[in-house]
Formats: C-alpha cells, sequence, structure tokens
C-alpha cells in the first residue's frame, strides 16, 4: 500500500504539457495571442482512424478539414467569443478563442475520398478510412549480365 496518491492519468497530462510547450515554442508571439490547439482523441481500428477533437461553442461552419499532403490531414478553424451584453470586469478568462490549427500524420495511406466528419455537441469526430493493403509483390532476382 502506498502512502503517496495515485493519478491514473499521468502519462497523457505530461505529453499534452510537452506538445503545448511545442506549440508554444514554434509559433510566434502573435500567434500565442489570437491562437490555440484543441484537444484530440485520435485511436486506431482495423480500417480507420477516428480523431474526436474538443471544440466547444464553435459551429461547423467556421472550421475546415483538408489534406496538405497524401497522409497529412489539417482541422483548423476560428473560436469566436462575443462580450456583447456582458457586464462587470474580468478578473480571469481561461476560455480560448481565435485561430486553431491541429496537424495530423497518418503512418498508412489514407483514403481521403471518404473522409467522414461530423460535429455534435462541441465534439468534432473524424472517421479517415485506411486504404486497403496491395497484396505484396513476388520477390525477384535481377540477374547480372
Amino acid at each position: 500500500m502506498s502512502l503517496l496518491p495515485h493519478h491514473p492519468r499521468p502519462i497523457p497530462t505530461l505529453l499534452r504539457a510537452f506538445t503545448d510547450l511545442d506549440n508554444y515554442l514554434t509559433t510566434s508571439p502573435a500567434e500565442h495571442v489570437f491562437s490555440h490547439s484543441p484537444r484530440f482523441d485520435v485511436r486506431e481500428t482495423k480500417d480507420a482512424y477516428i480523431l474526436d477533437g474538443d471544440l466547444p461553442g464553435v459551429k461547423k461552419e467556421d472550421v475546415t478539414i483538408e489534406f496538405s499532403d497524401p497522409s497529412t490531414m489539417n482541422v483548423k478553424g476560428r473560436t469566436v467569443r462575443s462580450a456583447s451584453g456582458e457586464e462587470g470586469s474580468w478578473w480571469f478568462s481561461e476560455r480560448a478563442m481565435g485561430e486553431f490549427r491541429r496537424s495530423f500524420s497518418f503512418p498508412a495511406r489514407v483514403d481521403r475520398e471518404h473522409v467522414e466528419a461530423k460535429m455534435a455537441d462541441g465534439v468534432l469526430s473524424i472517421q479517415v478510412p485506411k486504404v486497403a493493403a496491395e497484396p505484396e509483390e513476388e520477390r525477384r532476382t535481377i540477374e547480372i549480365k
């Protein structure tokens, strides 16, 4: 029995911290003020890659999904927060706003023509089908003349 509390998710939290640090170090100071990086869960099934991203308050019209090359998908958009009708002075603001962009590189070929995406309850779900594996060609030996 341990006297220290057990934290069931230290690795994902640590990975998120490294991702946030990398995003901070690789963007310009102006981008920090007006950009953020939404969190995504990515899993792989036999036939597809499934991505679920938290985009609370974002309309589907404000999100673009595109492939920059055959194996890299970019999700980008804008989070807008309106201050109209709000009274009082701010103590602090923690909700992200502004431009966002996430890139995902897949290790295997994907079927870009049959990607499906839907937005429900602030979660963007994207299903990226894999391309069926092509049979490997038989081994061939070249004769040297």
